[in-house]
This record gives structure tokens, C-alpha cells and sequence, in this order.
């Protein structure tokens, strides 16, 4: 049952990239709608801040929080799933839950503390994982 466990937090990041993208339809919608762009084409540069704002995040998504499913993955995939890893997975979840809202709502300093800490936490699960397998 703990094994299963670590899915949820991988299910809760997942589901946070499905809100990221939710709102980066969101923004382009309104956009079209006010008549800021003259196109359905939202080119880097050409687009309005809060589209171009949901556009960077998506791109982050893919990027700490893809090094979290592989390190979920392998957790489960060797059984190295105790409570600590567990723990650590929705910390990382909840950083990233911070540093969405810091990127899309602000304040721009709560993005920052929100990967430092995603990042560490992060680093701490390779390294556990790391040690099980030693």
C-alpha cells in the first residue's frame, strides 16, 4: 500500500500541469476576445504578458518536475518507497503548487523560494535514491 502511495503525489503534479495549461487556454481565449492579438498565432514575443507568463510555465513544468516522475519512478520500480519518500513527493508537490502561483499570480519572490526549495527536495530524492541502490 505505501508502494502505491508515492503515485499520488506524481497524479497531484500531473494534475497541476493540467491547471497550468488550463490557464494558459484561459489567457489566449481572453486575449483573442479583447482583440490583443490579431491571430490565433501567439508567437514568443508577439503574444500578451499573461499568455506569454502561462507559456513559460508550461515550458517549466517540463522541466524539475520531469526529473520527479523519473525519480518516482524508479522509487517504485525498485520498492524504495517508505514513508520519507512519500513525504518528500508532496513537499516537492507543494513547492510546485507555490511556484505556480508565484509565476502566474505573484508576488515574483514566492517563484523564486518555491524552486529553490522544489530543487533541494528534489535533489534529496536522487540521493535517496541513490543510497537504496548502492
Amino acid at each position: 500500500m505505501l508502494k502505491t502511495a508515492i503515485l499520488w503525489p506524481a497524479i497531484a503534479q500531473a494534475a497541476l500541469i493540467v491547471v497550468a495549461y488550463a490557464y494558459l487556454f484561459r489567457a489566449r481565449l481572453g486575449a483573442i476576445g479583447r482583440g490583443a492579438v490579431t491571430s490565433t498565432d501567439f508567437a514568443p514575443g508577439d503574444e500578451p504578458p499573461e499568455s506569454a507568463a502561462g507559456r513559460r510555465h508550461i515550458a517549466n513544468q517540463f522541466e524539475l518536475p520531469a526529473l520527479f516522475f523519473a525519480v518516482i519512478t524508479y522509487l517504485f520500480l525498485i520498492d524504495g518507497v517508505s514513508f520519507l519518500e512519500v513525504v518528500l513527493a508532496w513537499i516537492f508537490v507543494a513547492t510546485r503548487v507555490l511556484h505556480t502561483i508565484g509565476s502566474l499570480l505573484g508576488p515574483l519572490v514566492l517563484r523564486h523560494v518555491a524552486f529553490a526549495a522544489g530543487f533541494f527536495v528534489l535533489v534529496a530524492l536522487w540521493v535517496d535514491l541513490a543510497i537504496r541502490i548502492l
